[in-house]
């Protein structure tokens, strides 16, 4: 039986890639598409990585799986936690492919994190604590690694700063070369049949130097940007180099798989949902005295993000990293500065969490202290709020939603409850619209600053293999969901129908009939992923990336 080699690319977009290859780039990837079958990939909405990866490995829309950001509320609480492992319902492909006796590979992949079991190996990814020991399935396999290749970048701890380019760019093409050693150890010292790879660093190069890259974007300063502008095609050409390497050690019929979870695009602005439904009246403050100073003290500019200028300005930027370490020092930020704490939640009838336009009805019944009931009022209160959200207007006067659903023309499944009640996309998915952690600024709208990209639908699809088309388009567009049914189909093992995803049949130079078989169902027990330290620690992260 053949092999199946996926190879993520998290980020990756044909904006990038096709511009490259037209310079004489990336021959690797040129290759693949050029001998395989190409499209662009259909992310999730919204196109974000806890989400989007999570429907990659299960093949079901987050109504089943469960992960619709990279935050969730806490049961019966308002305070937010980072999601894991523990919180996917549905097996990865990998359980099931383990589950038929294939032996599998899984290195890098987001949410994977605590690793669990499988027949095979796994080395988890976005979302591990930073210093965790326990990043390895089984747990001793991190020691031979260390002894083999040295030390295993499970994601880099830098991100672009003034002054830092340098050391920036170094870190992620060092971590990109001890992934891609650990990965060619791995594959070469033990049997595998699914094979799986993903290099985050495509992804936080984007986020990091598309200002440099875009002399557009309103970042971009002639002078820094001539030192990094082609920091973007450094780190796209270095994996290319890598991926030559990989593909040619493999066997010849082995099927590869290159895709990522979604595009990338620049970021104009950054837009604060929460303030908004303060300045509505969706979103209350506390009557108490210590919340109104606090809200006072925003209305006048003591914001989080006023501090953090003045600590850049000073040159103490690394100041908010000591104090976000630990959840001590966030709570320090909550005594100082309006946090979702000083929320009146028995008169909020919403609010926000989320990165990509999400917004949560204040439910009576579901969120504990919840007000708004369900039925005719949830309705009215959702309808009206959808009404508000569309006159929100970009600096220009246009307006600034383009799109705009309620959660059940998106999401289907036992998790519908718990998804947001209304999505939106900015204008171009050009802004950012956080819902953020705490209130990080007293403004609705303001131009972005640190990070310069933000994530778009339009990730990449490329299939090459003695049983794919060669140089072949694909004429109706596949999704994410689409990956994991076919990636089964291609061991000739039987689709679990509760999957959403369909088998790309018509990449295959023959026409093979799809196999169902029973339901993959998994119901994981919520339990706790993080220390309080650690789940700090990737909060801090997260915040440092931009979301």
């Amino acid at each position: 039986m053949s092999k199946v080699f996926i190879i993520g690319l998290d980020g990756a977009t044909f904006d990038l890639i096709h511009p490259f290859i037209a310079q004489g780039f990336l021959p690797n990837l040129q290759s693949l598409i050029s001998k395989g079958s190409s499209a662009e990939l259909a992310s999730t909405i919204p196109p974000v990585t806890a989400s989007a990866w999570t429907s990659f490995m299960t093949g079901k829309n987050p109504g089943k799986h469960g992960l619709f950001d990279f935050m969730q509320r806490r049961e019966n609480s308002y305070d937010l936690a980072p999601v894991s492992s523990f919180h996917r319902d549905g097996k990865a492909v990998w359980e099931i492919a383990s589950e038929h006796g294939k032996k599998c590979i899984v290195m890098g992949v987001p949410v994977t994190y605590p690793p669990t079991p499988l027949n095979g190996l796994m080395v988890t990814g976005m979302l591990t604590p930073r210093g965790a020991s326990d990043f390895t399935y089984p747990a001793d396999l991190k020691n031979e690694i260390a002894d083999a290749i040295g030390e295993y970048v499970v994601y880099s701890d830098e991100v672009y700063s003034k002054g830092r380019g340098e050391i920036f760019l170094n870190a992620l093409h060092y971590s990109i070369q001890q992934r891609a050693k650990t990965a060619a150890y791995l594959l070469h010292k033990y049997e595998w049949d699914l094979g799986i790879l993903v290099f985050p660093e495509t992804d936080t190069v984007c986020h990091g130097l598309w200002w440099a890259y875009d002399a557009t974007h309103h970042q971009h300063n002639q002078e820094d940007a001539a030192k990094f502008r082609d920091g973007i095609r450094d780190i796209y050409r270095d994996i290319d180099a890598y991926i030559g390497e990989l593909v040619a050690s493999l066997p010849s019929d082995t099927t590869i798989l290159v895709m990522s979870d979604h595009g990338h695009g620049p970021l104009r602005n950054f837009l604060y949902v929460n303030n908004f439904l303060k300045q509505r009246g969706y979103l209350k403050i506390k009557n108490a005295p210590a919340s109104q100073i606090k809200n006072l003290a925003f209305n006048a500019g003591l914001t989080p993000r006023t501090a953090y200028g003045m600590l850049l300005n000073m040159g103490l930027g690394k100041l908010r990293r000591t104090v976000d370490k630990r959840r001590a020092g966030r709570g320090l930020l909550k005594r100082f500065f309006l946090s979702l704490n000083d929320v009146d939640w028995e008169n909020t009838r919403a609010y926000s969490i989320g990165y990509i336009g999400e917004v949560h009805i204040n439910v009576k019944g579901r969120e504990p202290r919840g007000i708004v009931e369900r039925g005719a009022e949830y309705e009215r209160v959702r309808d009206e709020l959808m009404r508000d959200l569309r006159d929100l207007k970009l600096p220009n006067g246009e307006p600034l939603i383009e799109k705009i659903w309620k959660k059940e023309e998106i999401y289907h499944g036992a998790h519908l409850d718990d998804a947001p009640d209304i999505l939106f996309f900015p204008k171009n998915l050009e802004t950012i619209a956080f819902g953020d952690f705490e209130f990080g600024s007293n403004k609705i709208l303001e131009p972005s600053y640190g990070v310069s990209s933000s994530h778009r639908m339009n990730g990449i699809l490329i299939v090459q293999g003695d049983s794919i088309r060669p140089n072949h388009r694909f004429t109706q567009s596949p999704s994410l969901i689409d990956i994991a049914p076919t990636i089964l189909h291609l061991f000739n093992l039987p689709v679990p129908r509760d999957m959403d995803g369909r088998v790309l049949s018509e990449m295959f130079l023959d026409a093979r009939q799809v196999e169902f078989g029973g339901s993959a169902e998994l119901e994981r027990e919520r339990g706790e992923a993080y220390s309080e330290e650690d789940e700090a620690q990737v909060l801090e992260r997260l915040k440092d990336l931009g979301y």
